[in-house]
Order: structure tokens, then sequence, then C-alpha cells
């Protein structure tokens, strides 16, 4: 609120009333209004909070549960086993084919670079290159040759990782990395083949410091491919690490034709799938949990906010408990969750049409509704139920809840259809009532200037700015009549001691 200008006060300086006090004390009252269009704002931004906290949960709930309306889930979900401990296999993909077989195999023997290896004896990196009898004046740099590119190793570069280091730039355009390996340094090509060579030259007196010797190192190989026969048909490889419709296999060892065979079987990850329906049990309840609390919270009206003024003579937690109960109760039998909470239980419970009368429900595979009242339809797993149908009726439980239903009319909905709602698996029902509610609260509470709660915000900043405007004419005023009342008083005690003065008392 505006403040009033208190140098114009007279503070019952003629009339020895407490005028200040009294201005305060009746405007207390008169701003008993304005605190309650406050503590109306601030329940409305709570409500706001509150409506927010739940969308999130419920949006969190649809990330859990997306996958199961989608058929892909239960049918792309694969692992693939090998009889064979000679050949390791995983997915890379989704397989096409149930299986192959391998009845023969040669590896193939990878390309290798050059190499040559020197055993310079070192212990530590952190060693010096020089012997300790060498001092600083005595030292030179280092030079030699690898591969007509001329090597330097500069003196203040006296430890084994420094020099290694230093060759590693300068070597670098020649594809050849140097390093310390078990004590010898090694140097190797990082290109392959059997062109690829490395040759050590021109070594000056201190090139011996790390036990170098002139000459060409052992040339590289050029790689030789391998095969593969599978399903009868002989293939070539250069690795021995492959993919067939997309399954990665790994030989670790040659088979010989008609020495066993190795049988490649890819079935559905059933974990894999028990794992996502598991989740989606728990976040489910974890989700009705949440939003049963939050109808069910107590609401305590002896417990409006605090205003500022309040807040001044509180200690810290007393207003934490306060606020509390103040903020308990904001969304106690809500409608629209309520609706919801309604809406989803009945899409577990209702059976899907069209598919196997045995796998229909959710019960029939494992997954009921508890028949205590007090946990408001939290969901209860049968694990080794739910295992034993995903194996044995896995079509049938992809159906229950990914099958969808065409109405024929692309706008219909599993709520504005009752037939197509009928005839969709359970997800799909569920994932319709998630958008919906998700919709209706973006309606109530949402970011958006046409949010419920957000017109209504701005309607309280309205009114309270317009009241806030009328209480500082009312205190102006209330000062304007206690200082006239002062100059009167005044006028009249010098009336009064004129009078006194003229009859000469």
């Amino acid at each position: 609120m505006a403040s009033v200008n208190l140098s114009t006060h007279v503070s019952g300086l003629v009339s020895g009333m407490d005028t200040e006090k009294i201005v305060n004390d009746m405007m207390k009252v008169n701003r008993i209004p304005l605190d309650k269009l406050f503590q109306a704002k601030t329940i409305n931004s709570w409500k706001t909070d509150a409506y927010r906290e739940i969308n999130t949960k419920i949006a969190s709930f649809r990330d859990a549960m997306q996958d199961l309306r989608l058929e892909g889930t239960f049918t792309s979900a694969q692992k693939v086993t090998a009889t064979d401990a000679r050949v390791e296999v995983s997915m890379a993909g989704k397989a096409t084919l149930t299986g192959f077989t391998i009845t023969a195999a040669t590896l193939a023997k990878p390309a290798t670079g050059a190499s040559v290896s020197f055993n310079t004896g070192i212990k530590n990196g952190s060693d010096s290159i020089f012997p300790a009898d060498v001092n600083e004046e005595q030292r030179s740099d280092i030079k030699f040759k690898v591969n007509d590119k001329e090597i330097t190793i500069h003196k203040e570069n006296n430890t084994f990782d420094k020099a290694i280091a230093e060759m590693n730039a300068q070597l670098a355009e020649k594809n050849i990395k140097v390093a310390n390996v078990g004590g010898s340094l090694v140097f190797a090509t990082t290109d392959t083949g059997a062109d690829k060579s490395i040759t050590i030259s021109d070594f000056d007196d201190t090139s011996s410091l790390l036990g170098l010797v002139n000459g060409t190192s052992q040339k590289g190989t050029d790689g030789v491919n391998g095969s593969v026969t599978i399903n009868g048909t002989k293939i070539d490889i250069s690795s021995n690490t492959f993919t067939f419709d997309n399954v990665k296999v790994n030989l670790k060892q040659e088979i010989k034709e008609g020495d066993g065979q190795a049988i490649i079987s890819v079935i559905p990850d059933t974990d894999k799938i028990f794992d996502k329906i598991k989740t989606f049990v728990d976040k489910y309840n974890e989700l009705i949990k949440d939003l049963n609390d939050k109808l069910s919270e107590k609401k305590y009206r002896d417990y409006p906010p605090l205003t500022d003024e309040q807040k001044k003579d509180m200690k810290e937690d007393d207003i934490k408990r306060w606020e509390e109960k103040a903020k308990s109760g904001l969304l106690a039998n809500d409608p629209t969750i309520r609706k919801f909470l309604t809406q989803i239980r009945t899409s577990f419970s209702d059976a899907v049409k069209g598919v196997n009368s045995d796998v229909d429900t959710l019960k029939e595979i494992g997954i009921t509704q508890s028949t205590d009242y007090k946990e408001q339809g939290k969901l209860t797993l049968d694990e080794t139920k739910l295992k034993s149908m995903l194996s044995s009726h896995l079509t049938d439980v992809q159906k229950l809840f990914a099958v969808k239903f065409d109405t024929g009319k692309s706008s219909d909905t599993t709520i504005t259809s009752q037939d197509k709602y009928a005839n969709s698996g359970l997800a799909v029902r569920v994932y319709d009532r998630i958008g919906d509610v998700l919709a209706n609260l973006k309606v109530i509470a949402g970011a958006s200037t046409d949010s419920s709660l957000v017109k209504q915000a701005a309607e309280y900043d309205k009114r309270i700015t317009k009241l806030q405007a009328s209480l500082t004419i009312t205190e102006q005023n209330l000062w304007k009549k206690f200082n006239a009342m002062e100059e009167a008083l005044q006028r009249l005690n010098s009336q009064s001691s004129w009078l006194y003065q003229q009859l000469g008392q």
C-alpha cells in the first residue's frame, strides 16, 4: 500500500491523543478486506503449484507406461543364444529370423602394422635418460631418424615420459606411435598392411642412451579373410566379429566341417517385457497413492495464509507448521482428479474384446486390484504367473495391452467412441485418459493466460491494486480530519489565552 506523508501529520500535540496509534488501529480494520484478497491470491498460487505437481506426476506415469501401447515393445524385444562355446552372440537390432546354424568357420586374420621394440630398461617414466654422472653442462640433444624423419629429443626433456611425448609429437605425420610397454621402448605404425615398416637410422653419439639400434623393424602384414557357412551358404568374412540378420557373431575358434555345429536361436526377450510391465505396476501404485492422498487430505479452515504482519511476530518453525496446515487439503475431493482415477481403474478392469478370452484382463496374467479398500485400487503383481504368461501367451499379452481398433473415423478415441474403447488394449485406453486429464489440468492451471487459475490470479491483482488505492485515500482522509481537529484545538487555545489576557487573568 502507498504510504502517507507523515511529515504532514500533527500527532496529538494539542489534544494529547496518540493519533498515530488511533489511525493505525482504524486502518487495520479497513485493511481486513485487503488481507483477505492477499490470502485468496496466496491460496490461488498454492493451488496452481499443487495442480502442476499432479500434472508432473501423471506425465511421469505416462512416460513409464507408454511403451506398453506399442506392439513393437512386445515384438522387438529379443535375445539370442548359441549352443557352441566357439561362438559368442548378441543382438544388434531386430532379427527377422528365429535363428540360423553355423556348420563351418575359418578365422580371419587381421592386418597388422609394423613394430619394433628396444629393451631400454625403463623402470619409471620419470627416470632420467641420462646417466647420473652426466651433469647438465655435459648433456646434448639426442638425434636420429625414423623412416627418414629426423627426430630431436631436446636435452631439457630428460625423462623417458618427456622424451616419448616429444617423439610422438614429431612422428604423428608418419603415423607412428611410441610407447613405454613394460620397460621397453616400442615404435609401432598406426596403419596396417604388408607395405608398412619402421626404419631407424643415423644415430648420433647420444642415441645409445635410449637403447636404439639401427635397422628395419618387422614389417606389417595384410589381412586374410576367413569364412563362415550359415544355413549351408559359405560367406567370406574380413573380421571374426560380424553381423548376420542383426545378430552380432564373434567367432572364438575355428569350426571344421563335421566337427559339430553352432545353433543360433533368436527368441523373445520376455525379461525386458516383464520389467516394463512391473515398472508400469509400480508407477501406477505410486501415482494412485499420491492422488488419493491429495483427495483425502484434511482441510484446516482455521489456518488461512499468514499475512506479512502476522509473520513478524512468529518464529520460523511456527510459520512452517502453520503453512503446512494452511496448504493441506487444497485438492481435497477435486473432481478432475477423482474422475481420472475412476476412469483408469475402469480402463484396467474392463475386458478387452476381440482377444483370447483367456487373456483379456489383467487378472488373467497375474495382475489384480487389491481387495483392501484402504489401498484404493492398488495393483498386486504375481510375478511367477506373469512370467509364465509371457512365455506361453506373448502374442495375447501384447494384444491385451497394445491392440488398436479402427472405427473408420480418425477423430475417434477410446474416450469418444465406446466401440473403440471396448476393442482397444488397456495401455491404449489409459494413454488416452492421461492425455485427457493433462489437457484438463492445463485448462485449470497451465502457464497460459487463458487457464482458470492464471485468470483468477490476474483478477486478484486488479482488485488488490484498486483496494490499495482506496485505502491510501481513506488513510489520508483520516489524517486530514485529525490534523483539522488539532488545528481547531490550537485556534481555540489561542483564543482562550487572548481572553484571559483581556480579562487580566
